[in-house]
This record gives C-alpha cells, structure tokens and sequence, in this order.
C-alpha cells in the first residue's frame, strides 16, 4: 500500500516517504491511522529511496514502499530509525524492514530468583544410569548414616535425605539442558541455509543479473529441498517410537510423543535483556494491514 505526501495526509503520514500519491490501499492505511491516531513510521525520518524502498518487483526495475511500521503519536519521540536491510535474505520479495527505538525505561531494577535447574529425569529409562543411581544413593547412605547423631529424630534425617537425593541425581542423572527447538535442524541445514544466504547477497552485489538470480533460486530450491527432507524423516521416526511404545505398553512415553503433534508448532520466544535502553524491532514486512 502506497501512501503519499498529500497535505490531507499529514500528521498521519509524513513528507519524507518514497511516493507522492496515495493508492486504493494507501487511502484506506491513512484512514485507520487517522481513526486510531498512529502514525507510519517509515515517513518520519530522513533517508536515501534505496533505503525507503520495501519492495521489488520481479523485474527488477519497478520499487515501491509499501510495508510499514506504525506507532502511536504519543510515542513517536521513542522511534529513532526505520530503515529497509536489504542484506538480510528473509526469504522473499519484500526486503526487511527494521525499526529502532529508544524506550523510557524505568529505573527501578526488579530482583528476580536464580533460574531453576532441573533433573533430566527421562535418563532413568536407561538401565546403567538406574544401577548408578542405585549404587551411589547406598554409597552415600553409608556414609552418612555411619554417623550416630544423624540418625537422632526425624527434624535431622529429612535435612540429610534431601542433601543426598539432591547430590546423587546432579551426579548420576544429570540436569537438563537448553530446550531443542528443531530435532530435525542439523550442520547439513545450516550449510545450505549459509550457501543460499551468500548467493543472495552474491545477487545484490551484482545488481540483480539473471545469472546471479537464478544462482539464488537454485540455492533456494534446494534449501527447501533438504528441509523438507529432514522434516519428514524426523515425522517418520516420531511415528515409529509412537508405534514402538504403544506396543511395549509405555503409556507415559507414548502420551508424550502424542502431546508433541497435538501442541504443534509454538513461535520461540526471544527474551531481551531490560538494562539495553536501546531495543530493535526487527519485522519481516513491517507491521501491514
């Protein structure tokens, strides 16, 4: 959607965009920004087109901006940069768009607990961590039991249990570690996400040629190739370990391999740190209507 630097426009769209005239769709944006009282934060600042621009089209002569990052008035102050990068392969034919802002942050720092860790319990189905587990729990009960005063009164045992099944399972069993987001993403998928990533800016150095496009399509291709292979064998051996625990009647692994497909896909969280006044907005194709 084109918005333009008409004067009926302003304050919601301001005079530094990339087009002169509104479109069908443009009309409609300026319309909800001036009933929700925002503003397009792509024509506030000052910039090069080539920075403007959000989209090419397949030609490669033809560029428009027509995704854009809203705010609201009241917090236009906060929005420092807006800009495309080009340089980032998102996949598609609109580039990224990326806006910068500086928020007021209070002061008042919140002191949150330690982050708790815990036992990676589903080791146990292993018969060597079970016998280990074992050995050293009357290892430790030995030990500490060998002394008379523990053994005085409920109050001093339950101290010295908790120590000992808290010592042996961090030992024994181990603690979980960063939570796997793709089980089936490995150094084969990272290479050829790297090699389409460097056709792509291959392309952009070039200006666009067509030998330099259809390197990156090919390099595309084959990407989505190799994902795709990747998902359906890690799907087929979801099924098989479903199938093997519902024959050796292990309800607990088999309603958790269940849970997994029925969950589906969750978008990972990216948690930022509150001291960093500074805080980048990164959106594929701007925040559209």
């Amino acid at each position: 959607m084109k918005v333009g630097k008409e004067e009926s426009n302003y304050p919601c769209v301001q005079r530094t965009g990339l087009h002169a005239e509104c479109n069908g769709n443009g009309y409609k944006l300026v319309q909800f920004a001036a009933a929700t009282d925002v503003i397009t934060g792509g024509t506030i600042l000052t910039h090069k087109n080539t920075n403007k621009v959000t989209w090419r089209s397949p030609d490669g002569d033809t560029m428009n901006q027509i995704d854009h990052i809203l705010i609201q008035k009241k917090h236009t102050s906060n929005l420092k940069d807006v800009r495309c990068k080009r340089g980032v392969n998102v996949d598609s034919d609109h580039y990224l768009v990326m806006d910068e802002i500086q928020a007021r942050i209070s002061t008042n720092k919140m002191h949150k607990g330690e982050r708790v860790r815990k036992n990676n319990v589903q080791s146990l189905e292993n018969e060597a961590v079970q016998q280990a587990f074992r050995s050293k729990i009357m290892e430790f009960n030995e030990s500490t039991y060998a002394d008379e005063e523990s053994q005085k009164g409920i109050e001093k045992q339950w101290p010295i249990c908790e120590k000992i099944m808290k010592e042996v399972a961090e030992s024994a069993i181990g603690m979980q570690g960063p939570p796997q987001w793709s089980d089936w993403f490995d150094d084969e998928c990272a290479a050829a996400i790297s090699l389409k990533n460097k056709a792509y800016k291959n392309m952009l150095a070039k200006k666009n040629t067509r030998r330099a496009r259809e390197e990156y399509q090919r390099r595309r291709y084959k990407e989505k190739k190799i994902h795709r292979r990747k998902k359906r064998e890690a799907w087929k051996e979801l099924m098989e370990e479903m199938e093997e625990a519902g024959r050796q009647k292990e309800t607990r692994k088999f309603y958790r391999k269940v849970n997994i497909i029925r969950k589906g896909y969750k978008p990972r969280k990216i948690r930022r740190k509150i001291s960093q006044l500074k805080i980048e907005g990164i959106t594929e194709m701007g925040r559209t209507l």
